[in-house]
């Protein structure tokens, strides 16, 4: 892979920065990417090869590239933190094979920082769910204004789940009482990475710390640091490699912007508590990563499986009653039993649900959802019976091509 062309651009009132990117080993059409934002922060958006590099490494080993190539200077520290993190994800992955290896990075070394007399700044990725929340909370309750740690900037980022700018805009907008209260500024900005992979899978299991640091770096002439809240506490976080991580996401650091992973003392319940007695927290929740159901005022579908268990999260802690972010103000076991999908990963959020529902009567919650992880007990024999063969497909599919095969038939359909 060959990455050309970087480019700083403007369009209409918004600036952006762009690079070309050149499938070399395997057969796909060049591509552009860029970091796009608005004219208030124009002069924060740098054309930083450091962005673009992080943008492109894990695509390029997933597809299997040998290189990736980038007439710029690289600082050592983020050239070798890429290399740790790729290491990582061959030994955690079987996908890769014992006899992979390390796609090369080449390019040219960078000896000083691009922007060395910067003021210190902290800023966090900031998408409304319950861990960025919580990342916010924990930092205005133990982190005192004037400390270089404390967060002053929200990144919030278009593209990846939100596809249509409008819709982007509207969360945009929805942010505003909270950016108020907790004293920050919100910086939208909107990217077309996904377009190097759109699999979710893939996402969630190599990709996400490195583009959320690609983000990251673009403001690294305004930011200092960058906070990555952790969707895991310490109790599963080490046994369950994942995309962004503890031992991923500080690979990610370079000489001008640390990267840090935020958050994996406290469980997702605990989170929830933190931010359930902040009315402005309490208001601004956005679970729902379903974009096409958002409506006026309402950025939570109430239906899906993320929504239903936030849903029980706030209903345990007495919360949802008090909350305008859903639009009903409880949730029955038939809700439960319909959209609450638990397996391996969703496992430790309802488990630790089920003493606190009780604890506030809620016997018909917590029984749903025992039968739910009843059945996600199910000896694996049971399972394959009741799956039909199209999931079954889905599943060889992702295992042994990393959702390959589902590409390409999209590919063709569209």
């Amino acid at each position: 892979m060959r990455i050309e062309d970087l480019r700083s651009e403007r369009t209409g009132k918004n600036a952006k920065v762009a690079a070309t990117v050149i499938w070399e080993t395997c057969d796909r059409p060049s591509q552009e990417i860029y970091f796009e934002t608005v004219e208030e922060f124009a002069e924060d958006l740098t054309c930083n090869p450091h962005s673009f590099l992080l943008a492109c490494v894990m695509p390029a080993m997933r597809h299997g590239e040998e290189r990736v190539f980038i007439d710029e200077e690289i600082c050592p520290e983020l050239r070798d933190g890429i290399l740790t993190s790729m290491a990582w994800f061959r030994n955690w992955y079987d996908w890769y094979g014992p006899n992979s290896r390390c796609l090369r990075i080449e390019s040219k070394t960078k000896g000083t920082p691009l922007f060395p007399e910067k003021p210190y700044r902290a800023g966090f990725f900031f998408s409304g769910g319950i861990d960025s929340l919580a990342t916010l909370r924990s930092n205005r309750l133990n982190y005192p204004p004037e400390h270089p740690g404390s967060i002053r900037d929200g990144l919030l980022i278009g593209g990846f789940e939100i596809d249509k700018r409008e819709t982007f805009e509207q969360v945009v907008n929805s942010m505003s009482d909270i950016t108020r209260d907790a004293d920050i500024t919100l910086i939208p900005i909107y990217t077309n990475i996904r377009q190097l992979d759109d699999d979710w899978g893939f996402w969630a299991r190599e990709f996400q710390g490195a583009v959320l640091s690609s983000v990251a770096h673009v403001l690294a002439k305004r930011l200092s640091l960058a906070y990555i809240a952790s969707g895991r506490d310490f109790s599963d976080v080490l046994s369950s490699p994942l995309g962004s991580h503890p031992l991923i996401d500080p690979n990610y650091t370079s000489s001008d912007l640390r990267i840090k992973h935020d958050g994996i003392t406290l469980t997702r319940f605990a989170k929830t508590r933190l931010i359930a007695d902040w009315d402005a927290a309490l208001q601004t929740i956005r679970v729902c990563t379903k974009s096409e159901k958002y409506t006026s005022g309402m950025l939570n579908c109430g239906r899906c499986e993320k929504c239903v268990r936030t849903m029980l999260a706030l209903i345990a802690l007495g919360a949802l009653e008090k909350t305008r972010a859903f639009a009903e103000n409880d949730i029955n076991d038939k809700s439960v039993m319909a959209y609450a999908e638990i397996h391996a990963d969703t496992l430790p959020y309802y488990s630790e649900l089920l003493a606190p529902l009780e604890a506030r009567g809620r016997y018909d919650l917590a029984r749903a959802i025992r039968l739910k992880i009843a059945k996600c007990h199910e000896p694996w024999w049971k399972k394959e019976l009741k799956k039909n063969p199209i999931s079954r497909i889905y599943e060889f599919d992702q295992r042994y091509f990393q959702g390959r095969l589902r590409a390409i038939k999209k590919r063709f359909y569209l």
